[in-house]
């Protein structure tokens, strides 16, 4: 396999699966391991081996007429070695590479500060670093980043615009900057060392603590732990612990995270590796949020350390998992350095849940599936403070939505055609507790988690409520490859609509 079409496919397999991911780059979950190759022994097979290998090499080293660089020679050997295993997370790491890599698991890049994520034509700030370049010129989180240098980064893969941002240290980048209806300004930000906390929390109304892991790095563990007893010591009586987004990390760091909630002992994740040994990794420090409820957000790009600290949460019963299904990479890598300066990062065991679930290439399951991103955190909230009523207030063109008072962005607003008013039929159903899901096989809408249970046939026209069928019902609306809801359908669903003007209001009760 040539070189670019290797990086092509792990750039599928890896880095776009895995989008609107954290600025940082992703890190997978992997122990440190070492060991030193003993010299392998000769054979007399008359296959191929070492002195066939050695043979061709010399041959094109000596004769080609391109007269190859022997070290790129070498870097193709390694490479197609690699590309036999079919294995996205084997890699060969240059010094280069390695350092890289090392300092993105310490949290350390040369930056200005910001965190960002994908939007829907620009880069979004999530967040602008205490006492970095960014915090100190002003960014906010929301901003959008429109130029980097000069040149716009419209849709721009966003792996490709951190790399624009980042640079040497104590050289200036230039970022464009677009804020609400202002006009759009620039900055100079000189780039610095940035050391990147990887958690960040706050408290939330009705004693619901929010923490919000970005990866597990070096200090994930420890920066957890803290902000988790600030927000106890705020009086925070349940947890939102969000991980979508979330690449992963260290293992152990995951293994640590979940001591916070489980008993000293208790079971995290077992790695198995080619031979059936297994290794088990428990927790060991005291629970500071033991018996209370918790929420983990997830979706699907969290992977790696993150599935298994939400795994093993979800196992021990102490969590409910909220939001859609899981990346699934549930292998571990050890990152064996090389004499020459970089690392070989090698798949060399499996992981297994605490129940023994091994979810590589399937991932975990939620337990309340939302698949709306805006609506995670609603859902857990509704799911935590037992909620008895739901409001969902709606405009038509209107890309925003409020939702028990809070403001969620819409990515499909509500529609008027022909007279009739058509509601996103996703985005309104899960917010008012329903799941919703796409059945291949007939191409029907499943609705179900919350009564009635109603599945629209679109192509027939036809509904089903509760197992019977309705009919003199309007159509679903589809338009652009979404389904809407006529209002006039609403009455399936018990729920308290009024319209006024261009305003729906929704009210379900518990």
């Amino acid at each position: 396999m040539k070189h670019n079409e290797r990086n092509r496919r792990l750039k599928t397999l890896g880095v776009s699966k895995l989008r609107k991911v954290s600025a940082m780059a992703l890190i997978l979950a992997f122990t440190l391991v070492f060991w030193i190759a003993k010299p392998a022994l000769a054979t007399e097979s008359t296959g191929i081996g070492p002195d066939t290998f050695l043979e061709v090499f010399n041959f094109i080293k000596d004769n080609h007429i391109s007269n190859p660089d022997p070290n790129l020679l070498y870097r193709g050997a390694i490479e197609g070695i690699i590309d036999t295993l079919d294995d996205p997370y084997t890699e060969y790491m240059t010094p280069e590479d390695y350092e890289e890599f090392t300092f993105s698991l310490d949290n350390t890049y040369v930056g200005v500060g910001i965190e960002v994520q994908s939007g829907e034509d620009y880069p979004r700030v999530l967040n602008a670093i205490e006492n970095t370049p960014a915090q100190k010129s002003g960014i906010k989180p929301g901003d959008l980043v429109i130029k980097v240098d000069g040149a716009e980064v419209y849709r721009e893969p966003l792996d490709k615009v951190v790399q624009k941002i980042r640079g040497p240290e104590g050289t200036t980048v230039k970022l464009t900057i677009r804020r609400g209806e202002l006009e759009d300004f620039d900055l100079d930000l000189v780039r610095s060392s940035i050391n990147t906390p990887t958690v960040y929390g706050e408290t939330l109304e009705g004693g619901i603590g929010y923490l919000r892991v970005s990866t597990f790095g070096a200090y994930t563990a420890s920066e957890f732990r803290d902000s988790l007893n600030d927000l106890t010591r705020e009086g925070a009586t349940k947890l939102i612990l969000d991980l979508r987004d979330n690449p992963g990390g260290y293992l152990q760091a995951a293994v640590q995270i979940a001591g916070n909630f489980v008993d000293p002992g208790g079971l995290v994740v077992s790695t198995v590796d080619r031979s059936g040994e297994r290794i088990e990794y428990r927790t060991e420090e005291s629970p500071v949020f033991k018996g209370r409820d918790v929420a983990v957000l997830v979706d699907g790009y969290s992977a790696s350390a993150a599935e298994i600290l939400a795994g093993a949460l979800q196992d021990h019963g102490v969590a409910t998992l909220v939001g859609g299904q899981t990346f699934g990479k549930g292998t571990v890598q050890a990152v064996v350095p090389l004499n020459s300066g970089g690392a070989l990062k090698i798949t060399s065991t499996r992981y297994h849940t605490p129940k023994d679930r091994i979810i590589d290439g399937k991932g975990l399951s939620p337990d309340v599936q939302v698949l709306t991103p805006g609506l995670h955190i609603a859902a857990a909230w509704r799911y935590l403070g037992r909620l008895e009523k739901i409001t969902v207030n709606l405009e038509i063109d209107r890309p925003e939505a409020i939702v028990n008072g809070d403001s969620v962005a819409l990515m499909h607003p509500v529609v008027q055609r022909s007279g009739e008013i058509y509601l996103p039929l996703r985005f309104v159903l899960e917010a008012l507790g329903w799941r919703v899901d796409w059945q291949y096989r007939d191409g029907s809408i499943k609705v179900t988690g919350s009564t009635p249970d109603v599945v629209f046939y679109p192509d027939g026209g036809r509904v089903v409520c509760n197992g019977r069928s309705i009919s003199e019902t309007v159509p679903l609306l589809l338009e652009n490859g979404v389904y809407y809801l006529p209002v006039s359908s609403a009455g399936l669903f018990s729920l308290d609509l009024k319209i006024d003007g261009s305003v729906v209001s929704i009210e379900k009760s518990f």
